[in-house]
């Protein structure tokens, strides 16, 4: 589908409805009918280009409401999680499955650039167009995914130590910080921070 709607937005681009063909993904099936007809969507691209900038800048809380009640005698749910993310280091490993490294967090593409070879890339998740990124960092933390997630597919085949669905990784992980990556274990250890 994507191919089709990129020689509308060539076609659309050529008319001067829009700047370039990538903007038609900036417009409802109705508008790029009218631009066909002549109509200048020029302006209203152009805001909605800042609209999504601006929402993308936002990062959401980690929860939504009160955390839910645990029984007697078992831990609070929280305060295990946080126990075992910030826990005491242990010794360290000479397992494979185990790397540390110094975090930085790259939240989008164009923050790739402070990536440096062995880093260990904290995201909120990653897509195809990452891909060149594990070639450089020695780990990844992401916020969401799981076993079958891009992010955790694609470490495998670097053979490099993944952690997804932190769902807090980027609030909590800043830029160098020192932190452990356990994939085997899934367990992300802040050593020092930076």
């Amino acid at each position: 589908m994507r191919l089709p709607i990129l020689e509308m937005g060539g076609r659309l681009a050529e008319s001067d409805s829009i700047a370039e063909a990538n903007d038609v993904f900036h417009l409802t099936f109705d508008e790029i009918k009218s631009g066909f007809s002549g109509a200048d969507h020029k302006d209203l691209v152009t805001g909605r280009k800042a609209e999504m900038e601006k929402w993308g800048k936002i990062v959401p809380m980690p929860t939504i409401g009160e955390p839910p009640p645990h029984e007697e005698g078992e831990g609070d749910p929280l305060g295990v999680a946080f126990a075992k993310f910030f826990g005491v280091p242990p010794e360290p490993s000479r397992d494979p499955d185990i790397i540390p490294g110094t975090a930085k967090v790259v939240r989008s593409l164009a923050e790739a650039s402070k990536l440096e070879k062995g880093d260990i890339m904290v995201c909120e998740m990653t897509m195809p167009p990452w891909m060149p990124l594990f070639s450089i960092a020695g780990a990844v933390v992401a916020d969401t995914g799981g076993p079958l997630s891009h992010c955790a597919i694609v470490s495998r085949e670097y053979k490099m130590p993944c952690v997804v669905g932190t769902v807090i990784g980027t609030a909590v992980i800043t830029d160098g910080m020192t932190l452990t990556v356990d994939g085997a274990k899934g367990i992300v250890r802040i050593d020092s921070r930076g």
